[in-house]
C-alpha cells in the first residue's frame, strides 16, 4: 500500500488516465449488464416428459422411468437424476454441473432418449429445457377483429407466430392457451349399432385399424433399396363415410341347405358403410380454458424463456419480434398482457434509487461532520469510480443487476466510505503537523494501510460462507 501511494503521488497524470479508463469501461459494461430479479440459483437442468395413455404410476415407473433414468445418468456432466409420475404421464429431471455445455447435453440426451423411444411403446417422449413448473416470461393475446374461428387463429399462431418466436435467443417454448381444434365427430346410437350387429367398441376399433400406415418391409433391386409402406390414413370426411365397418349377409331362402346359406354369405355379402350407422361431421373440440381480451374471444400466447437466460433480454427480443409480426400481419392484433421484465425493472429501479439516495445521504453526513468541501469531494469521488470498476468485473464475470448484487454494492459503499474517512483523516493529521502534502499522502496512507486492509478482509470473511450455499 505504501508503494502504491508513492506511485500515485509521483505519477498523478498516469493515475488520472487509469481512473478515466476505468470509468469509461465501467460505463460501457453497465450499459451491457443484464437485469434480473434474482441470480441463477438452480443448477442447469433438462427435462424428459413421457406420455403413455392411461397407465398407472407403478407401470410408468417400471416400464419407462427406471430405464430412462439409467440412460440419462450416463450422460456427460450429470450430477443428479430424479423423477415424478402420475396416471399416463411422467417427468424426469436431469441436473448437470454448472460448467456443462447445455447445448451439447441437450443433443446427447435427445439422441439417447430417441433410441429408447423407438421401442418403448410410449405415446410421446420429449426432451426440453423448459421447466414444466416455470411461469411464462411474456403472456400475449392474439386475435382478429373479423375472425372468430379459434381453430383458424390456432393454425396461424402455430404456423407463423410460434415458428418466429421459438427461433429467438433464450426462448424455450411457446404454448397456446384457449385454442380449439377442429375434430371429426362420429355420432351414433346403440339402437342403430345393434340393428346392424355392431358395438361401440367394435366400431372404434375398426376405424382405428383402418386409419394408419403400415410398413411392408423393403426390397433391393439393382443396388437400390426400396421401402414398402401401406398408406391407409383417412384423408377426408368422404373417405371416412365410405369406410366399411361390417358386412351383412343376405337372408337365406326357404329350402336352402346349410351349404347354400354359407356360400351365399360368402359371395353375396352386403357392405355396411360408416355413413349407414353414424353421422360424420367436423366439430370444434371443447376448450380446456377460455381466454378473452377486452371481452372478445382470443388465443393466449405463453412464452417461456430458457432457465439460465436473462429475463429482460428475452423480453426485449420477444417484444421486438411481436411488434414486427404485428406490422406484417394485417388485421391481426398481438397485445402483451403480462411481462415479467416490467416487474423486474420496477423492483431493480427501486433498489437503484435506494442505493443512489444512500450514497448522497452518506456524502451529506460526511460534509456535516467534516466541514470540509475538499475532503468531502475526495471521498465522494471514490464511490462512482469504485462502482464503475465493479460494473466492469460484473460484466466480464457474467453477473447481472439483481437484488443480490445491488445489495452487495450498497454494503460496499458503506465500507468504502469508512476506509476513505480513515485514510483522509490520517493524511490531514500529517498536513496539520507541518508535513508537505505529497509526503503526508504517502505517510498517512502507509500508516493505516494495515488497519484498513484488516477491516475490509474481516467484512469479506463474514460473507464467504454464502459462496457455498
Amino acid at each position: 500500500m505504501h508503494k502504491l501511494a508513492q506511485f500515485s503521488v509521483r505519477y498523478p497524470t498516469t493515475v488520472l488516465m487509469v481512473v478515466l479508463a476505468v470509468i469509461i469501461l465501467g460505463y460501457i459494461s453497465f450499459e451491457r449488464l443484464g437485469m434480473d430479479l434474482f441470480p441463477t440459483l438452480n443448477t442447469p437442468r433438462l427435462y424428459v416428459e413421457i406420455e403413455a395413455g392411461e397407465r398407472p404410476p407403478e407401470e410408468m415407473e417400471t416400464q419407462f422411468i427406471s430405464r430412462l433414468e439409467s440412460v440419462a445418468v450416463r450422460g456427460r456432466g450429470v450430477t443428479n437424476v430424479f423423477s415424478s409420475s402420475r396416471v399416463g404421464k411422467a417427468l424426469i429431471t436431469v441436473e448437470y454441473q454448472w460448467n456443462a455445455d447445455m447445448d451439447e447435453a441437450f443433443l446427447d440426451l435427445q439422441k439417447a432418449v430417441g433410441d429408447f423411444g423407438t421401442t418403448s411403446g410410449a405415446d410421446s417422449i420429449t426432451v426440453t429445457q423448459l421447466d414444466p413448473n416455470a411461469r411464462p416470461v411474456v403472456v400475449a393475446a392474439f386475435r382478429h377483429d373479423q375472425i372468430t374461428d379459434l381453430d383458424s387463429l390456432r393454425q396461424t399462431a402455430e404456423n407463423v407466430i410460434r415458428n418466429d418466436l421459438i427461433r429467438l435467443p433464450g426462448v424455450a417454448a411457446v404454448e397456446l392457451v384457449g385454442e380449439r381444434r377442429r375434430e371429426v365427430l362420429v355420432k351414433t346410437d346403440d339402437g342403430t349399432l345393434e340393428a346392424h350387429g355392431l358395438s361401440m367398441d367394435a366400431l372404434a376399433s375398426t376405424i382405428q385399424n383402418f386409419n394408419r400406415n403400415l410398413t411392408g418391409g423393403s426390397i433391393v433391386e439393382m443396388g437400390i433399396r426400396y421401402t414398402i409402406r401401406g398408406v391407409g390414413q383417412i384423408a377426408s370426411l368422404d373417405d371416412l363415410r365410405k369406410l366399411i365397418v361390417a358386412y351383412k349377409a343376405p337372408q337365406a331362402e326357404t329350402g336352402q341347405t346349410g351349404t347354400t346359406q354359407a356360400e351365399t354369405a360368402k359371395t353375396g355379402r352386403t357392405p355396411i358403410y360408416l355413413r349407414d350407422v353414424a353421422e360424420v361431421r367436423y366439430e370444434e373440440s371443447e376448450p380446456e380454458n377460455i381466454v378473452r381480451f377486452n371481452g372478445q374471444p382470443c388465443l393466449g400466447l405463453e412464452i417461456f424463456k430458457e432457465a439460465r437466460y436473462n429475463t429482460t433480454e428475452a423480453s426485449r427480443g420477444i417484444r421486438a419480434q411481436l411488434a414486427e409480426l404485428q406490422q406484417s400481419m394485417s388485421g391481426y392484433h398481438l397485445e402483451v398482457v403480462q411481462d415479467d421484465a416490467e416487474f423486474i425493472k420496477t423492483a431493480i429501479g427501486e433498489v437503484k434509487d435506494a442505493v443512489i439516495f444512500g450514497g448522497l445521504l452518506a456524502v451529506f453526513v460526511l460534509f456535516f461532520f467534516l466541514r470540509r468541501v475538499s475532503v468531502t469531494a475526495v471521498i465522494s469521488l471514490t464511490i462512482p469510480v469504485s462502482l464503475m470498476a465493479t460494473f466492469s468485473l460484473m460484466h466480464f464475470s457474467g453477473l447481472t443487476l439483481n437484488l443480490m448484487t445491488l445489495s452487495g454494492l450498497a454494503l460496499c459503499i458503506g465500507n468504502l466510505i469508512d476506509n476513505s474517512i480513515v485514510v483522509v483523516e490520517n493524511i490531514f493529521r500529517h498536513v496539520e503537523s507541518g508535513t508537505i502534502v505529497s509526503q503526508a499522502c504517502v505517510r498517512g496512507t502507509g500508516e493505516v494501510a494495515g488497519a484498513v486492509t484488516s477491516s475490509t478482509l474481516t467484512t469479506i470473511v463474514v460473507f464467504i460462507p454464502i459462496v457455498y450455499l
